[in-house]
Order: structure tokens, then sequence, then C-alpha cells
């Protein structure tokens, strides 16, 4: 299904309150590890998993709104929602952990 880039708070109220879960990343330009794990983020969401959840992301720096309600502090951070309430938070360029959050939410 690939990744879609969030880009209005009123988008991303829309997206979390599905009751398809749905994964975001929280990244910004200048970050370097969300620059690694990246490429692993899209290829995760191009796999039949992909079907499963929702595979979105935000960039902190041109969406504040969004970083400040959610309390980001750190990049990236992947949290996941369904019907409208955060249900797991990944904070960490960690390969592992994500697709352990991918596959518990996705399965």
């Amino acid at each position: 299904m690939g990744v879609t880039e969030i880009k209005s708070f009123e988008q991303f109220k829309e997206v979390i309150g599905g009751s398809k879960p749905t994964i975001i990343d929280f990244w910004a330009t200048w970050c370097g590890p969300c620059k690694m794990i990246s490429p692993i983020f899209e290829k995760i969401s191009d796999t039949p998993v992909g079907e499963k959840l929702g595979f979105y992301k935000v960039d902190v720096d041109d969406q504040e709104q969004i970083t400040q309600e959610l309390g980001i502090r750190a990049m990236p951070t992947f949290v996941v929602f369904k019907d409208g309430d955060k249900i797991d938070t990944v904070v960490g360029a960690d390969p592992a952990k994500l697709q352990a959050a991918i596959s518990k939410y996705g399965a």
C-alpha cells in the first residue's frame, strides 16, 4: 500500500479515527536515524501487512500541532492508533522493535 504523508491536523484526526490499525512515523528531515529506518518502514508497508495496517508519516517540523498534541519528543517515533486511541509507541530507529509492533497489530 505504501506510506502516505499526513499534511494537516484534520487529516491526522481522520486517519487515526478508523477501525483499521494505523502506524504513523514521526520524523524530521534533519534526523539521521529517521533516514536510516524510513526505507525499512516503506518496505514493510509494501508487504501483505500493508493491507491490514495503515502506514503514514508526519514531518514533525511541518505539523507542530500534531507533534505537540501527542508529546513527541524524540525522532523517529512510531505511534499505533486504532479507533482514535493511541495503543502503542516505538521510540527510536530500532528495526526489530518496529517489526514487532507491526506484526502485533497487523496479524
